[in-house]
């Protein structure tokens, strides 16, 4: 009996230390495959062109996009880069005030004169405090 659970324990101490077996984070099912074209409605046919086209012009730089882009897309196109431009300003100035209070700036050491300079000065100061005293 002692025997069976002596090795029970070197048992459950080894399998505690193992390596946990990974698992995968995806799983290619047909969940995160689109929709056949033959089964979507009008509607869902036009999202997908829109999010195809937006797609493309969102990759674009700036100069071929205000040469190539009219109306609608031009719009939307300079107001999602306003945007980003505007989040990136904001997040620049967020990370330069947490970057003071995580690095404080450093005081330098003080130099063995300017050490003896201070304790000459308290020395200084106290006989005055004992003369008025």
């Amino acid at each position: 009996m002692k025997t069976v659970l002596f090795l029970s324990t070197l048992f459950v101490g080894a399998q505690s230390f193992g390596v946990a077996p990974v698992t995968k984070s995806r799983v290619c099912t047909q969940l995160y495959d689109g929709l056949p074209s033959d089964m979507m409605s009008e509607d869902q046919k036009k999202i997908t062109d829109i999010q195809e086209k937006w797609s493309e012009i969102r990759m674009m730089d700036r100069e071929t996009a205000q040469k190539e882009l009219e109306g609608e897309w031009l719009e939307a196109y300079n107001r999602f880069f306003e945007k980003y431009d505007d989040d990136m300003t904001r997040m620049t100035e967020i990370a330069q005030k947490l970057k003071k209070m995580i690095e404080p700036p450093k005081v330098e050491k003080k130099t063995k004169g300017q050490k003896k300079r201070d304790s000459y000065a308290k020395v200084v100061e106290r006989e005055a405090a004992r003369q008025e005293a």
